[in-house]
Parts: C-alpha cells; structure tokens; sequence
C-alpha cells in the first residue's frame, strides 16, 4: 500500500513538473515576440529620410497640380494647350505630339550654364497625358473627360561632383477619375530617387534614396470659385523606402523603411517603420479651399 502511494505521488510530483515546464515554455514564446519601439524623431537616421519624406510629399501634391493643370489647358474648340513654363533660351529642346492612340506627348530638356558658358545643371521631363470618357479613349473634343491618366518622368543633374550636391529620378502614373463631378479620385504610383552627397573639411558622405510608392484613393475637391484643389482631403500614399549610407572608404550601409502616409483635409499623418521601431509625426501640407 505504502508503494502504491509512493508511485502515486512520483507520478503527480512528474506531471506538476511537465506542467510547470510547458507553462514556462509557453511564457518564454511570449517573451521573444518582438515588441514594439518608439522611434526618437532626433534620430539621425530618421532625420535624414524625413528630409526627403518631406519633399516626397510636397512634389507629389504639386504633381497633381500638374496633372489638373492639363484639365485647365483645354481651348474651348477642345486642343490641348501644353501648360509647362520651359525656361527661355536657345539651349532649351522640347516637343509635343499626338499619337494614333490618344496620347498626348511633351519633351523638354533644359542645360544651365554659367556667365562663361559651361553647363551647371541639366533637367529633361517626358510626359504622357490621355484623356477618357466612360473608359473610352478621346481623340478630340478633350474637355467632355471624365478621366485623365497623367506619366511623368523627370531627371535632375549636376556637372560638378567634386562638391556637395543633389541628383534626381523620378516617374509619375496616376489616373484622375470622376473630373466631371465635384470630387475626384486619384490611383496611381509614384517611384522617385535621390542621390545625395555632402563634403565637409574632414569627411564625404553620400545617401542614396529610393521610394516606390503607391497612391491609394487619394480624393480632391473641385469648388466653382476656385477650380480643381491640388491639396487631398482623404487618401494616402504608401511607400518602400531603401537608404544607403556611406562616409569616405567606409562599407556603404543599407536599410530599409515602409512609410505611410495619410491625408485628411490638406493634414499628413506619418507612420515610418524600421524592422520594429516606429516614428510618427503629422504636418500640415496644404490648405483645401473653402
């Protein structure tokens, strides 16, 4: 008897011990999962992508000027008047044509040159703009659209790369819907590329920036004052962002960020994420008219 008794309390002590280990197992999952950081807006990292965040923002919402302006740029006979102001000189080259399956086509490119006459900077753009009603696509008669599908592509060079600088890339395709109603949706995407690099006394640094991004819903509002809004009053633009880092001979070094971006009535809110830090910040971008 005292033998039964004895298996019988080995056998509890045995499975309270399993128990206690499973539960232990159970709390060390838990203790792994990764949890989330607040990301310090003082952070250098951070401070550098926000720059170009920040001016992601602010070139995206003067692209749906653009592609709003084209709206505007239609003679009462229904042409389209190119709305692009191409600065004045012989070393200006651009062109515009119409294909046979209604695209409209500008080409500009531009070199700066100084007083002696040796290029600075050089800019091209190619741009595509179609129009559509009911999801057809027009031919003449442009201002009875109720669609306008926008490309544009843009580059910016310098010609000295001895000094501190900055170079762009970048492509636009957004598709405007709704442009004969009060409120327009836009869709699109949006890649652009920066390289960046600064020279100080004792050091070089480059950044290279690459966003793909995407618009989601982004809806502007048409008033009979003041015409087509550029600014958003909901949507959002979400984007993959790859920095690299480099300072003189050192390895160049690679992160990666998702960001989004949400607008309710000309203000962004901001979320960045690297790995499981998390920086937000909100800004006002634009004012929607009254």
């Amino acid at each position: 008897m005292r033998l039964g008794k004895h298996v019988l309390v080995s056998g509890l002590a045995i499975l309270f011990g399993i128990m206690v280990m499973l539960v232990a197992g159970c709390g060390d999952d838990e203790s792994t999962t990764p949890t989330t950081i607040t990301g310090s807006l003082n952070d250098p990292e951070f401070v550098a992508l926000k720059g170009q965040i920040d001016d992601f923002v602010d070139s995206t919402v003067s692209f749906f000027k653009n592609g709003l302006n084209t709206v505007n740029g239609i003679s009462e006979s229904g042409d389209i008047i190119p709305q692009y102001a191409v600065v004045p000189g012989q070393q200006n080259t651009w062109d515009t044509t119409f294909t046979a399956d209604g695209w409209y086509q500008i080409n500009i490119a531009y070199t700066h040159r100084d007083a002696q006459g040796y290029p600075v900077w050089q800019t091209s753009l190619h741009d595509s703009i179609q129009y559509r009603l009911n999801d057809a696509v027009l031919m003449s008669d442009f201002h009875t659209r109720d669609e306008l599908i926008h490309k544009h592509h843009w580059t910016f060079d310098v010609e000295d790369t001895m000094v501190t600088y900055a170079s762009f890339a970048g492509a636009v395709d957004l598709t405007f819907d709704g442009l004969n109603s009060t409120l327009c949706t836009l869709t699109g995407t949006r890649d652009f590329s920066a390289h960046t690099q600064t020279v100080t006394n004792d050091s070089t640094v480059w950044r290279d920036f690459t966003f793909a991004a995407d618009v989601n819903n982004i809806t502007l509002k048409y008033s009979t004052n003041s015409g087509w809004s550029q600014c958003p009053t909901t949507g959002s633009v979400s984007a993959t962002v790859e920095m690299v880092y480099q300072k003189d001979d050192d390895d160049p070094v690679t992160t990666t960020w998702n960001v989004t971006m949400t607008f309710i009535n000309g203000t962004m809110s901001a979320s960045v994420t690297r790995g499981n830090t998390v920086w937000s910040y909100s800004s006002d971008v634009c004012v929607v008219p009254g």
